[in-house]
């Protein structure tokens, strides 16, 4: 059985439909909240991989949780990092981020040529259905990571960091139950 070391940000942006997804595949969790004063790990500890859920930029557990992917990813230990978790991701490694005006809701994403062999996103369809829920933007991606799908419109949503380190900025894993206690998706949105 595989655990990951989970760091929940904010009780809204919990593992969702993803949880379900990888307990399906025999993935276990060790969910650390560090927004109810659990303490965020200096290092993965002997999990199998890692997972950084959204919220995470801003914190005063934000250099803490920099430091545990900067560790992960030197140990290569299999990480993913969603949201503003991404974006603390490509930082540690010299990508940039920028304030962002842009609206909030679905979008598709294609993937590009190199998620074709890409271990977790190959296998994935041409395009992804996500939701844009942040007000920052990576704009640049560090010289270690690899473009694996954006919107039409240039988004840097989805790469990888060297061999095992993944950044997603859009979110897969909310749950239509997530997606409703937000409060500004409509019955008619929530519904598809």
């Amino acid at each position: 059985m595989t655990t990951a070391l989970v760091i929940e940000n904010d009780p809204a942006e919990h593992l969702g439909r993803a949880g379900d997804w990888l307990a399906e595949a025999g993935m276990e969790f060790d969910v650390r909240r560090p927004h109810a004063g659990e303490e965020v790990p200096h290092t993965p500890g002997g999990h199998e991989a890692v997972i950084a859920l959204g919220d995470g930029l801003g914190k005063e557990w934000t250099v803490d949780l920099a430091g545990l992917l900067e560790c992960a990813v030197a140990d290569t230990t299999p990480t993913l990092a969603l949201c503003s978790s991404a974006m603390l991701l490509a930082g540690v490694f010299g990508g940039g981020v920028e304030p962002s005006e842009d609206p909030h809701g679905p979008r598709m994403l294609a993937k590009r040529d190199a998620a074709g062999r890409d271990p977790l996103f190959g296998p994935a369809p041409m395009t992804l259905d996500v939701i844009r829920w942040r007000t920052r933007e990576l704009v640049s991606l560090p010289e270690e990571a690899t473009l694996l799908a954006g919107s039409p419109y240039g988004s840097l949503d989805v790469f990888r960091v060297r061999g095992a380190a993944w950044g997603v900025q859009s979110h897969f894993e909310f749950a239509r139950e997530q997606l409703a206690g937000f409060g500004v998706f409509d019955e008619a949105a929530l519904a598809k």
